[in-house]
């Protein structure tokens, strides 16, 4: 029977966002710390500081996945609904925009 590896964690507030065209941003996760040595599954959140992350799309959609981390992509629902804000690194700033993950991995 194989034993499960088990790590979480979270990014810093409003950091590490990069703009992705006019679609929105993304992130690069380092989950290195967790130890994994195989190709974890992982699972993600976003949270922020102001609770604007109820218009937003994109967290569940998990990409670039390795051993030491994995790529999300996030982007307003609605731009209309953001007044036409372009969500960008400095919105993701403003509004403490970041990720929380856990990855459970089976060496």
């Amino acid at each position: 029977m194989a034993t499960l590896r088990v790590g979480s964690g979270k990014t810093a507030p409003g950091e590490s966002w990069q703009l992705y065209g006019q679609e929105g941003v993304y992130i690069d996760v380092d989950t290195s710390a967790a130890n994994f040595s195989g190709n974890p599954v992982y699972h993600a959140s976003i949270y922020s500081t102001g609770g604007n992350q109820l218009w937003t799309h994109g967290a569940h959609g998990i990409y670039n996945v390795t051993a030491t981390g994995f790529r999300l992509y996030l982007r307003w629902v609605d731009d209309a609904k953001r007044g036409g804000k372009q969500l960008t690194p400095d919105t993701c700033r403003e509004f403490g925009f970041h990720v929380a993950w856990s990855g459970i991995d089976e060496p």
